[in-house]
């Protein structure tokens, strides 16, 4: 009854995301944002399984993360509590969300899901810092869960980061918010020449974070070219 039951919600949950979702999302990123996205090729250098992470800067951004990925879902990790918020919640789990549990017992479940889904060669979204800051350009310590699910599965984790940048244009006149410019980078991949799991948990995660950071660095550089796309 229960693999009825899911096939059933995938169902319906295909057809919401593909019809009704991706056009509105398309549609609000551009309108309100004009968002842009440079790199998206690299999404595309690793056919199977694989962890997307990005900085967090915005309530819209996990359809950002989404959208990057597109035709192919991304699952994204999230709070338990916001699978319960009444309408919201269930637009989480359509839009593939995936509760983190608050429960120790079912923490080991969890993660087995996440492998699951990995190793059937779907992607899976993780914010590293683990919390949102509203436009922050500056990257917070990294915690350990996505390179350790990484490291766990053998599959490479594919960076992002979220830029604002100035309205210009008409936008100058009809909104005082950043616009947004979505840097998608290449594949890093966990070393399997360093033995001991823990340090390749560790390398791989300080890899990400200094990619990333470099681009935020960077980010007039990534902002200008971004205006011409």
């Amino acid at each position: 009854m229960k693999i009825l039951r899911d096939k059933i919600f995938n169902f319906f949950a295909n057809i919401f995301y593909y019809i009704v979702a991706v056009p509105i999302v398309i549609i609000v990123d551009k309108v309100f944002f004009n968002y842009k996205v440079i790199g998206k090729e690299n999404i595309r250098k690793v056919p199977g399984g694989k962890i997307t992470i990005s900085n967090h800067i915005h309530y819209l951004d996990c359809i950002m993360n989404g959208i990057i990925n597109f035709p192919d879902y991304s699952y994204f990790i999230t709070l338990e509590s916001n699978c319960e918020i009444p309408v919201i919640g269930a637009l989480v789990k359509l839009l593939r969300g995936i509760p983190i549990p608050t429960k120790v017992e079912e923490k080991k479940k969890f993660y087995e899901n996440i492998a699951n889904l990995l190793n059937e060669g779907e992607t899976v979204h993780i914010y590293p810092e683990g919390e949102l800051r509203l436009y922050d350009q500056e990257l917070l310590e990294f915690k350990k869960g996505a390179f350790a699910m990484a490291v766990e599965s053998n599959v490479p984790v594919i960076p992002s980061v979220i830029l604002t940048r100035k309205p210009q244009g008409i936008y100058k006149y009809i909104k005082s918010k950043p616009l947004i410019t979505h840097v998608v980078l290449e594949p890093i991949y966990p070393d399997l020449s360093v033995d001991n799991k823990l340090e390749r948990i560790e390398k791989l995660k300080h890899e990400a974070y200094n990619k990333m950071k470099e681009v935020l660095e960077k980010a007039e550089t990534c902002v200008k070219k971004a205006e011409i796309i």
